[in-house]
C-alpha cells in the first residue's frame, strides 16, 4: 500500500521541481489589478515571441543569445557572462526587472 502512494508523490516532485526553481513573473502582489487586451490576428508563435523578446531586451541594453518564455511568464535569456560562457537569467517582461539567477543555476561554458 505504501508503494502505491510513494510512487505518484515521487513522480509529482520530479515534474514540479523545475517549475518551482523558476522565478514567478505572474505574481502581481497585493491589491487590485486590472488588465485590458486588444488583439487582432492570432497569438504569436514561440519563435516570433522569442524574436520580440530579444529585441525588447536589446533595446534595454541586454544582449541575449537566445530567449524563451517560462511557464510562469518570465523571459529566460542566455546572456554572455564575459568569460566565454553564458548565464541563464530571468527577466520580468513588464519592466525587465530581474536578471536574477534561479536557485541552483547552471553556468554554461562553451570552449
Amino acid at each position: 500500500m505504501r508503494h502505491v502512494i510513494v510512487l505518484p508523490l515521487t513522480l509529482l516532485a520530479l515534474t514540479t521541481g523545475p517549475l518551482a526553481a523558476q522565478p514567478d513573473c505572474e505574481d502581481y502582489g497585493p491589491g487590485v489589478h486590472f488588465s485590458f487586451k486588444v488583439q487582432v490576428g492570432a497569438d504569436y508563435t514561440e519563435e516570433e515571441q522569442a524574436v520580440f523578446d530579444q529585441m525588447h531586451l536589446r533595446q534595454n541594453g541586454i544582449i541575449a543569445r537566445d530567449t524563451t518564455r517560462t511557464a510562469k511568464g518570465c523571459i529566460e535569456a542566455l546572456v554572455p557572462d564575459g568569460a566565454g560562457g553564458f548565464d541563464t537569467r530571468y527577466y520580468d517582461p513588464r519592466d525587465l526587472e530581474g536578471g536574477r539567477f534561479p536557485p541552483g543555476a547552471l553556468r554554461l561554458q562553451l570552449d
